[in-house]
């Protein structure tokens, strides 16, 4: 029997209908369906299953021969899912229980309208590349890699960071401020947005480098091939600073290094054909839109 993943921390009681309509859905398609514990004990008493599903916790329980992984919240669940999928390379469909939902492209009202084009084979598998970190002693072990971003940044309000940055052996600047954010394009529409960073479209092949709050105006974000590699050497006026890769964070001490490239296997978006990248712009990012009329 073909399965597919549920992956989710929990919902809102509100949204539980939804829910119940996704998971008919799917059992009455014939799928058998496996369900990540922490989810599956938030809804075991408000969602009614035809089968006894199977439940999973760890990376190693979730079978590779899945069809899909629905995961279900916003975009911090999608983005967590790659923690739990790795390099099983399992298509991932985002259904947004949350807020933005701009990698969660399935609305709770358009649910059934995306699983007819999702059963029918109406979809494209969009490879989303993913970024890697490295350094000594690296604290995020096996899943040293994200889908949108490694970013720098103060632990304290007031200090200073400086960042020299090298792409293939050569220098690139020293930047001072408040910290440096590395995006992919899936990243591009994220924190890299909010500061200044232009959009690119998915299949770009590349990473933006955006300087957040610098301390030289004339600083701006860089477009570089994601083939290039990248050094990265931080200073700061206090003994720690953060680094982060998507949600995963840690401190560590001034005068580090790193090395940040892209990851040797991506990320499987499903993106049915009736939801473009361009539709999802317009639609989240208010394009087009004018508030004279």
């Amino acid at each position: 029997m073909n399965t597919i993943a549920f992956y989710g921390k929990g919902i809102h009681s509100s949204y539980s209908c939804y829910l119940q309509k996704l998971i008919s859905r799917v059992e009455k398609q014939g799928y058998g369906i496996i369900i990540y514990k922490n989810l599956y004990d938030n809804v075991k008493d408000i969602i009614t299953f035809s089968n006894p599903p199977q439940v999973f916790k760890l990376q190693e329980e979730l079978p590779k021969e899945a069809s899909f992984l629905f995961s279900i919240g916003g975009d911090g669940t999608l983005l967590d899912s790659l923690r739990i999928i790795r390099d099983k390379q399992i298509p991932v469909l985002g259904f947004n229980f949350g807020r933005l939902g701009f990698l969660s492209i399935v609305q709770i009202n358009n649910i059934d309208k995306i699983l007819d084009e999702v059963f029918s084979g109406n979809y494209e598998i969009e490879k989303r590349e993913l970024i890697r970190f490295q350094t000594k002693d690296n604290p995020f072990g096996e899943v040293n890699y994200g889908l949108n971003e490694v970013c720098f940044s103060r632990k304290n309000p007031y200090s200073l960071l400086e960042i020299q940055v090298w792409v293939n052996g050569l220098y690139l600047n020293k930047y001072r401020g408040d910290g440096l954010i590395i995006a992919t394009p899936t990243g591009s529409t994220g924190y890299s947005l909010s500061c200044h960073g232009p959009i690119l479209y998915p299949a770009t092949n590349s990473f933006v480098l955006s300087p957040i709050a610098s301390h030289n105006l004339t600083v701006g974000p860089i477009v570089i091939p994601d083939s290039s590699l990248i050094k990265v050497h931080v200073e700061c006026r206090e003994s720690e600073f953060c680094a982060n890769v998507d949600s995963a964070s840690s401190h560590f001490c001034s005068g580090t290094d790193f090395v940040i490239d892209k990851n040797s296997f991506g990320f499987n978006l499903v993106r049915p054909d009736s939801e473009t990248f361009f539709n999802t712009l317009r639609e989240k990012l208010c394009w087009g839109i004018d508030v004279r009329n």
